[in-house]
């Protein structure tokens, strides 16, 4: 695991490039293969028989085999809904458009595809490499006279999915394509206010289950505490179950919570902040809503427990400069107007991190962000425009970083994409003075009638990149063009690269050793003209001298 781990965070195109010039050269007059996993690799999955590059390993291996790509799709082709744009170097397919309403979207350990509908159930999607599925709900809408929410996890041999105001517990094989029984409640009053935002569950390898509960409206009688995300111990449930309200350990505070929680590859928890409508500050702009004119939507990273987020008190600052001087730049903090007193200073509150953790990364305004997935780089793939991938998965450096989902709302413009935030491996970090990499989005802004409306995340096997629709009913998937002859290529532009670099630093010595004799050759010759100089003042010196 700590093998997986350093790959995860040291993965770098470069590097994996290098390697495969040292990998061709280690290999030439070996075609033996291995019987089991290739060496430099790690078992990602025993059960799918899924490798990825091991980055400690003295020769990691860079997967790029043509029989091991799914370079086929479905066999009867589904036109979209909406015209789509894609990321220079990828394609897409529409998996299905035959489930109603699909959000979350959840990849199990044998590459099976389970879709959450809060109108019609939970489904399986069984499906070959290209992309040819059979269709069936495992669970109905209605559980036990419940609306199904939008959450769902796998732990163990269970299933827990989310109704809006309870926790189910089936017991669930990977793979399975067959309606789930024996269902338990495992927790109730879960959604008391009945939010929007139906509830998501996602539970870490510890088995903690982490479950957040959002509000709707705002009132100056709403606190951080309403807003919250709870833990609590999936291991080992009570017979009778958890009561949200009484049990659970606070986690974090004021995070009001919107669409789906996500982790990174070392289990830190993310998620995703959104705004309320109509937000007003005079000193600020008279007339302007803030909410959609220039206050962030919020990525957070929930570091620890019993960390504030700032809802309902505070707001982050997209970019308010185009309507006030007062602008604070991205990421600044602001009071919410309806809890401005003079008894209290607010604002410098919100600016003080140890009451108000800010945001990892400033979202745009109406994006309506869903969805947040980290990539953990299985079948990951180096390449460029010209060279294509060497494989059909994402790329390798973008490991553990995210990529979202944004929703968009409807009528409006924003969001209806789902984008890639660059970060820096050093820190984990975002790369904020960088531009977000659009991975697929609607080629014309939404107008009337159904748009792409981005809402669940996943990645399967292969690496390619599953999004759910939930306005177009459609499951979409993206992939990387693949070329046979990617590595070789990619590898000869790195050896060129690092020739170039090797020529121009020796070019750089000469030029500094010519220097240095030229500077020796002018102290030579400087010194020369110093010795004359010193010797003919000596003999003038001596000429005026009396002759004894």
């Amino acid at each position: 695991m700590k093998k997986q781990i350093i790959f995860l965070f040291t993965l770098s195109l470069l590097f994996a490039l290098t390697f495969a010039k040292k990998s061709t050269k280690h290999k030439k007059s070996s075609s033996k293969k291995s019987a089991k996993k290739p060496e430099g690799s790690l078992e990602f999955s025993a059960a799918a028989g899924v490798i990825i590059p091991d980055a400690s390993s003295e020769n990691p291996i860079i997967l790029s085999n043509a029989e091991d790509q799914p370079l086929c799709k479905p066999d009867v082709p589904t036109t979209p809904v909406k015209e789509l744009k894609v990321m220079p170097g990828y394609d897409f397919f529409v998996l299905t458009n035959k489930i109603e309403y699909p959000r979350k979207l959840l990849m199990d350990r044998t590459n099976h595809l389970l879709v959450v509908s809060p109108e019609r159930g939970l489904y399986s999607i069984r499906m070959d490499k290209c992309g040819n599925s059979d269709i069936l709900q495992i669970l109905d809408g209605t559980l036990y006279d419940e609306r199904l929410g939008t959450g769902v996890a796998i732990y163990g041999q269970h299933i827990f999915v989310a109704t809006e105001t309870s926790i189910y517990r089936f017991p669930y094989n990977d793979g399975q394509h067959s309606p789930l029984a024996d269902g338990v409640k495992v927790m109730s009053n879960l959604n008391p206010l009945k939010s929007t935002e139906a509830p998501d569950i996602v539970i870490d390898v510890h088995g903690s289950a982490f479950i957040p509960r959002s509000m709707t409206d705002i009132d100056d009688k709403v606190g951080s505490t309403h807003a919250v995300i709870k833990k609590f111990n999936f291991r080992d449930i009570p017979e009778k179950g958890y009561d949200f309200d009484l049990d659970g350990e606070f986690f974090a505070f004021g995070t009001n919570t919107q669409g789906l929680l996500g982790f990174d590859v070392q289990s830190q928890l993310w998620g995703l902040n959104g705004l309320p409508k109509d937000i007003k500050r005079i000193d600020v702009h008279p007339d302007q809503d803030l909410s959609v004119s220039g206050l962030a939507e919020e990525l957070n990273k929930y570091a620890g427990p019993g960390n504030n987020y700032g809802f309902p008190y505070c707001y982050t600052e997209y970019s308010l400069e185009k309507i006030s001087e007062l602008s604070r730049g991205r990421g600044g903090q602001w009071g919410n107007p309806v809890f401005l007193n003079e008894s209290f200073a607010l604002d410098a509150y919100c600016l003080d991190e140890t009451s108000n953790r800010v945001p990892e990364v400033p979202l745009p305004p109406k994006s309506y962000a869903s969805n947040v997935h980290f990539y953990s780089g299985t079948f990951c793939s180096v390449g460029d425009l010209a060279t294509l991938g060497t494989s059909v998965g994402l790329p390798c450096n973008w490991t553990n970083t995210p990529i979202i989902a944004n929703h968009g709302f409807d009528n409006q413009p924003e969001g209806h994409s789902v984008v890639h935030i660059p970060f820096n491996d050093l820190g984990h970090k975002p790369r904020l003075d960088l531009d977000v990499d659009v991975i697929l989005e609607a080629s014309e802004p939404c107008g009337e009638g159904k748009c792409f409306a981005p809402y669940g995340l996943a990645v399967d096997q292969y690496g390619r990149l599953y999004i759910s629709s939930d306005e177009t009913n459609e499951i979409v998937v993206v992939t990387r063009y693949f070329s046979e002859t990617a590595a070789r290529e990619f590898t000869d532009k790195v050896d060129a690269m690092e020739d170039a670099m090797e020529d121009s630093k020796e070019q750089g010595d000469d030029d500094e050793k010519s220097d240095n004799d030229d500077k020796n050759d002018k102290d030579d010759d400087r010194s020369s003209k110093d010795d004359y100089k010193s010797n003919n003042k000596h003999r003038k010196s001596e000429a005026k001298k009396p002759r004894l």
